[in-house]
């Protein structure tokens, strides 16, 4: 039998939840923020810290709280929480349950809020997540974890706590809060949370359907999810998926940071400021949808070593992918036949949608299709400046209401944000749309923000001014080795903080995230759009 499992003990967790369940509000109407009539629920907008009550604070928190416990009450049976995922690469999703909790309490002590500890053992042994670092402890994937009866106990606990100080302290009268106010370490707590909706999310995704049920309070997929397919025909350009033009555009001058008084939350990354003049380029006014890579894949590109970086080709060859990950192939699997695993079911393929690869994948697509056309000038994926380029113009005045108003998850919750803000963005879906579900922004790009994050070329690198908050050092510093590469623009999963247009997120890039690309070609200057590259630094 295998070491983990254990840590099973009972098939109580089977089903849809119970009250016993719910450690902070439960998910109805009227009584949890963010549920509708309907018992859906999705995500308030980003709060306004210049003018934000106690109530809002509350209301966000709590939000914030039940939208990862639904999550993970789709999580089927003790077995599904304890079951280290394939690729060994993240812990068991027992581990996220607990991590989200213990965090609050350990930067809330760091902020000296709280005097004490609640568990020390847990607030240690939940403390720190992996990505392949020299410092993780994959060891963990075999050990006796508490069972989830204890961590779901602490749960409760942290929730009370938490809600105390929100109700209670003082500091929420001063406006606005600020970066300097220990209150700052609640909001890290909230915006944590919901980085983790995200990537447990994704991890869901990976899981076995077996062990999952569509929770009842989680949004219904976009329609075209319903759309069948008849097998033995190949998507076609024009009908199943759309044509996808390039879209010119000039030299221009960005500058890239956020404000240091914009006033919503933000991680150190976000901070700095760089000015960068972005040369001429070229960039797809969708991003590559299902359809455009199934030609890749029926040309057999995962086999053709050229088109391949060579860390890309060396993690081709140990995980043997012969289509991207969340694609099913029906038998023989050489019939070029697939359907789409969502984070909770399996659909017929919608050529429509955004295909999810890693940056290896993306960065393959783009060396094939430049063979294919046989063009001159390279496709690439695009860079964090031309992705400034790509967004509607932003207004200077940050006294006026309507430049923060041009940030959608600011503005509108998810319930509100694709059908007023044209986005599909802090849990307006529950999955991607198709790419040209949305209208485009004033330059003619569909997408710049929401569906998929966008993989850039730029290394994750800090602006100039950078600075690592006292509460979280660790945050972005470890993520400039040169073995990150930076994102933008935010999934149909990521809310709050994670879904703002100041959000700049790393990945790595044989990692799967909710994650796509856009093709770019530079017109002039640097084949590369001058993306920041940093020197590799080897894992002691």
């Amino acid at each position: 039998m295998a070491r983990w499992l254990q840590n099973v003990k009972s098939d109580r967790l089977m089903g849809q939840r119970e009250e016993w369940w719910w450690t902070g509000q439960p998910p109805q109407a009227g009584v949890c923020p963010g549920v509708r009539s309907d018992g859906k629920i999705s995500s308030l907008p980003l709060l306004n810290l210049s003018q934000c009550t106690r109530q809002e604070v509350l209301d966000y928190f709590d939000n914030a709280w039940t939208l990862t416990e639904v999550l993970f009450s789709a999580l089927q049976g003790e077995e599904a929480f304890y079951l280290p995922p394939y690729h060994q690469l993240r812990y068991p999703f027992i581990f996220y349950y607990g991590h989200t909790a213990v965090f609050y309490i350990n930067k809330l002590c760091l902020a000296r809020i709280l005097e004490a500890p609640l568990n020390e053992y847990f607030e240690q042994l939940f403390a720190v997540g992996v990505d392949e670092m020299p410092w993780d402890d994959l060891s963990k994937n075999e050990m006796d974890w508490p069972s989830f009866k204890e961590v779901h106990e602490y749960r409760q606990q942290v929730y009370k706590t938490v809600r105390h100080i929100i109700e209670t302290h003082s500091g929420w009268e001063i406006l606005p809060i600020t970066q300097d106010s220990p209150l700052w370490a609640v909001l890290m707590g909230i915006e944590h949370d919901r980085i983790h909706l995200e990537t447990s999310s994704v991890l869901m995704r990976e899981c076995p359907l077996s062990l999952l049920r569509r929770p009842q309070q989680w949004l219904d997929n976009h329609p075209s999810a319903n759309r069948k397919n008849l097998p033995e025909l190949e998507p076609q350009l024009g009908v199943d998926y759309p044509v996808n033009k390039m879209i010119a555009m000039p030299a221009g001058v960005v500058m890239l940071g956020k404000p240091s008084d914009w006033p919503s939350y933000g991680w150190d990354s976000a901070y700095g400021s760089r000015q960068v003049q972005v040369g001429s380029f070229q960039a797809s006014k969708y991003l590559i949808s299902n359809g455009e890579f199934y030609q890749f894949v029926k040309a057999g590109g995962y086999s053709q070593q050229h088109y391949w970086t060579e860390d890309g080709w060396r993690w081709r060859t140990v995980r043997n992918p012969k289509w991207p990950t969340f694609w099913v192939a029906d038998e023989p699997a050489n019939s070029h036949q697939y359907k789409l695993r969502t984070c909770f079911e399996i659909i017929d393929m919608p050529w429509s949608w955004p295909v999810v690869v890693n940056y290896h994948e993306a960065k393959a697509y783009c060396v094939w299709l430049t063979e294919q056309d046989g063009s001159q000038i390279a496709y690439r994926v695009m860079t964090e400046a031309e992705h400034h380029r790509m967004r509607d113009p932003l207004l200077k005045s940050l006294s006026d209401q309507a430049a923060i108003a041009q940030d959608p998850v600011m503005n509108a919750s998810g319930h509100d944000m694709a059908s007023s803000q044209g986005v599909n963005l802090n849990l307006a879906y529950p999955c991607e749309i198709p790419v040209d579900a949305l209208p485009p922004n004033s330059k003619g790009f569909h997408d710049v923000f929401g569906n998929l994050w966008q993989w850039c070329e730029d290394d994750s690198n800090p602006l100039p001014g950078f600075k690592t908050h006292y509460l979280y050092e660790d945050f972005s510093c470890p993520t400039f080795d040169g073995q990150h590469k930076m994102v933008m623009g935010c999934s149909f999963i990521s809310t709050g903080e994670d879904a703002s247009m100041w959000e700049r997120f790393n990945i790595r890039p044989h990692f799967f995230q909710h994650a796509g690309f856009r093709l770019v070609r530079s017109v002039e200057g640097d084949p590369l759009g001058n993306a920041v590259k940093l020197p590799p630094q080897k894992d002691n």
